[in-house]
Order: C-alpha cells, then sequence, then structure tokens
C-alpha cells in the first residue's frame, strides 16, 4: 500500500508512513562515501593498533610474571632435596 500524497503550492510532501511500510533511504552521495570509507578504514587501523600494543604490553607482564615463577619452581626443587 503506498502512502497518499498532498499537493501544497507545487510541492509533494508524503504522508507518514503507516504501519508495516518500509521506507527507502537515499543512497549516499560518491563524495560521502568515499569520506564514510576512509573514516571507517583510518577507525579499523587504530583499532588494530591498539590491540598490538596491548598484545605487547600482555607479553611483558607475562614475561615478568613467568620469570618468578621459575625461580619459586626452582627454590621449591632445592628444598625438596
Amino acid at each position: 500500500m503506498q502512502s497518499p500524497l498532498t499537493v501544497t503550492a507545487g510541492a509533494v510532501v508524503t504522508a507518514p508512513a503507516a504501519a508495516g511500510e518500509r521506507r527507502v533511504m537515499a543512497k549516499r552521495s560518491p563524495h560521502s562515501f568515499k569520506k564514510w570509507q576512509k573514516e571507517t578504514k583510518r577507525k579499523r587501523k587504530a583499532q588494530e593498533k591498539t590491540a598490538r600494543r596491548q598484545g605487547k604490553k600482555n607479553q611483558a607482564n607475562d614475561a615478568d610474571n613467568q620469570g618468578s615463577a621459575v625461580g619459586n619452581v626452582e627454590r621449591l626443587k632445592e628444598g625438596a632435596e
């Protein structure tokens, strides 16, 4: 079912969509689409960079923790002998 149209001073105005009707959104202009793509790519790169940095930080923390754990195991082995 199409929505009824109202003509006012030569301009066509659509009535609000009734329940169950679907409005189609206009496509982006080529310029704004390129801008959107560029912004999305920039955000994705920033997230990947943050993930890499967090990975390096976690690896450094794991290396510190493993070193002290290895020392504790060696001390326990010495005490058992």
